[in-house]
């Protein structure tokens, strides 16, 4: 078992803002918790409802599940979000790549910011939060209890083993910011990829996972974003290639979800196989995409703008 009080900041701010009805640490878990909300605000769940598993971290992870919030909110009728799977980042024991993934641009007290944030959001709308290793059996059991019918991910620092790919029979998606369909930024390091190969833009892939890193199935990308400055140079900051790089992902997330809810519907039992996002796209929002690199607040923690 971790040391639980490397999660002694996330838990008492659990204990602050009273949002947890329990802790949970199994003996097999070597980081991280199980977090049950205090309490489940949503109606009962809806027979024939897609029931979806959300797995995301960091600001790109954070914007996707505000988006698939907001979306089951519109409509509870259609979507059940079973459970939240994040990075416990602020855990010196969790195997989670945070000196590879966009988690090392932020300082601590932001990655800490952010990490908070993800979970609280989670925990406000009723949703159990898991922070801990998702390769032991426990977890498997666990996961596969909660029923998802599918699964959303985006920016999440574990590899997805076969057991847990094996659960959802419509498949998980990974929401991943770089051009995989012309083999582009496969991996963690999306920024030097781009920089690299001098590229002027680049955009959002949804693929099916597999056990390969960012080399499942394409399932379709999203219209192009524009990844230079206003006199055309590359973006010296990291984090304002990567806050630029998450103009349109709320819209993404949105055309995901109610692509595989349709897709539910009309009765598929396998992963749903190619969506045309960049006709999904309203042309405001590609004009936008298409806008040079702006000057970001130092750290961000974003909201869609999707359902204003």
């Amino acid at each position: 078992m971790g040391d639980v009080t490397k999660d002694a900041w996330l838990n008492n701010l659990l204990e602050e803002y009273q949002l947890a009805d329990s802790v949970y640490d199994d003996t097999s878990i070597r980081w991280g918790e199980f977090i049950q909300p205090a309490s489940d605000p949503r109606p009962n769940i809806a027979p024939g409802i897609l029931r979806l598993a959300v797995i995301g971290s960091m600001p790109v992870g954070f914007l996707m599940l505000k988006t698939l919030l907001s979306y089951a909110r519109q409509f509870p009728d259609k979507l059940h979000i079973a459970c939240l799977l994040t990075d416990d980042v602020a855990n010196p024991e969790a195997k989670i790549g945070v000196r590879k993934r966009i988690w090392h641009v932020y300082p601590e007290d932001v990655q800490r910011r952010i990490e908070f944030a993800t979970i609280k959001s989670a925990l406000d709308a009723g949703i159990p939060v898991y922070t801990g290793d998702i390769k032991t059996d426990w977890f498997r059991e666990t996961f596969s209890e909660l029923k998802p019918d599918a699964v959303i991910c985006c920016g999440y620092g574990q590899l997805i083993d076969g057991p847990i790919l094996e659960i959802p029979r419509l498949g998980i998606y990974n929401l991943h910011p770089a051009d995989l369909a012309h083999g582009f930024g496969a991996g963690p390091a999306m920024y030097d990829d781009s920089r690299s190969r001098n590229a002027i833009s680049t955009c959002w892939t949804v693929h099916l996972m597999n056990e390969a890193l960012d080399a499942g199935p394409i399932v379709g990308s999203s219209p192009p974003i524009n990844i230079r400055m206003t006199n055309g140079d590359f973006p010296e900051s990291k984090v304002d290639y990567y806050t630029k790089v998450m103009d349109g992902l709320d819209y993404l997330t949105f055309h995901t979800i109610s692509s595989l809810i349709d897709w539910h519907l009309r009765g598929h039992t396998m992963p749903m196989t190619q969506v045309d996002f960049a006709a999904l796209f309203p042309s405001a929002i590609k004009r936008w995409m298409m806008e040079p690199v702006r000057e970001f607040p130092e750290h961000i923690v974003p909201d869609p703008a999707l359902f204003e």
